[in-house]
């Protein structure tokens, strides 16, 4: 039996977990990564059985080293509207950890006031480290997703 292990660590350290991308570029690339890294994870390879995967999190995302009480400001690099779907988890997908995305999920990716209004405020408040906005489909979903070519196909746009 193939084990997989997916362990967020966290090391009391003053350094960042990982470099935030520098331009929309540099950030589809981390995603693209991120994500084959995570579908290598569960590549049949007769001569493993335990798989690990160690994403770093940074203390500070999570506002564990705050010397205010106060918690730690967004600055994701990347929003992702996704579906509502409980078997995707887009953070775990991707490979990344807390405060490095902005995640939008609704049924069917429709672009309600919800999520237009959630949109709208991650364009306005967190512009300054947002590189990326990403429109992510899947398959074998019930619910038809109206930006996506046809339903049950997968989009980055």
């Amino acid at each position: 039996m193939k084990i997989v292990d997916i362990i967020y660590r966290y090391e009391a350290r003053d350094t960042s977990a990982s470099l935030r991308p520098s331009h929309t570029d540099a950030a589809l690339r981390r995603l693209e990564d991120g994500n084959k890294t995570f579908a290598a994870l569960f590549e049949s390879t007769a001569d493993q059985n335990i798989v690990q995967c160690i994403v770093p999190v940074d203390s500070r995302e999570l506002g564990l080293l705050s010397s205010t009480g106060e918690g730690p400001k967004q600055h994701p690099f990347a929003v992702i509207l996704g579906c509502s779907d409980a078997r995707v988890p887009i953070e775990l997908i991707f490979n990344e950890g807390p405060n490095d995305l902005f995640v939008i999920r609704v049924a069917g990716n429709s672009l309600g006031t919800e999520v237009l209004g959630s949109l709208k405020y991650a364009i306005d408040y967190l512009s300054q480290s947002l590189k990326l906005i990403v429109v992510l489909g899947h398959s074998g979903c019930k619910k038809p997703c109206p930006l996506c070519p046809q339903e049950g196909t997968s989009a980055v746009h």
